[in-house]
């Protein structure tokens, strides 16, 4: 079987692209990877800071919301497979999309600014260029404004 992987952390854009790699996935006939990397925190190695717990915690955490999400996705026909992975998110899932089951990558964006990008990173950006296979970014609708 193939499979649509898409990544999420919970946030309205990661929803919306759970959503949208959903109805693919049940129109193609393909299975959804749901998938949410733990990114280690940037703290000096294990002393001071409970890092291995503070992962677990993490991973734990990520397990119940891909679960949750998993749930709410679920449509007749579709197989729906989750994973938590520990390491650097786009790095991750470009490793990931590697397989050769894998058939397209879905990701949310936050829709930041220039600007926002440059300073705190993107991971849609970062996957564009390392992502061996086809991407789909998806923004999330904005709100509607009232006249």
């Amino acid at each position: 079987m193939k499979w649509i992987l898409v990544a999420t952390d919970g946030s309205e854009p990661a929803q919306a692209a759970e959503r949208r790699a959903a109805e693919l996935a049940q129109k193609l006939g393909q299975g959804l990877q749901l998938v949410y990397v733990v990114e280690p925190p940037l703290v000096p190695p294990e002393g001071a800071f409970p890092i291995t717990e503070l992962l677990d915690d993490h991973q734990a955490w990520a397990r119940r919301l891909l679960l949750e999400q998993a749930q709410a996705l679920a449509r007749p026909g579709l197989e729906i497979k989750t994973q938590v992975v520990v390491g650097s998110a786009a790095e991750s899932l470009a490793q990931l999309a590697e397989g050769s089951e894998v058939d397209l990558v879905v990701v949310g964006s936050r829709g930041r600014n220039a600007v926002a990008r440059l300073l705190l990173g993107s991971v849609a950006t970062r996957l564009s260029h390392l992502c061996p296979k086809p991407l789909l970014i998806v923004r999330a609708e904005k709100p509607s404004a009232k006249a």
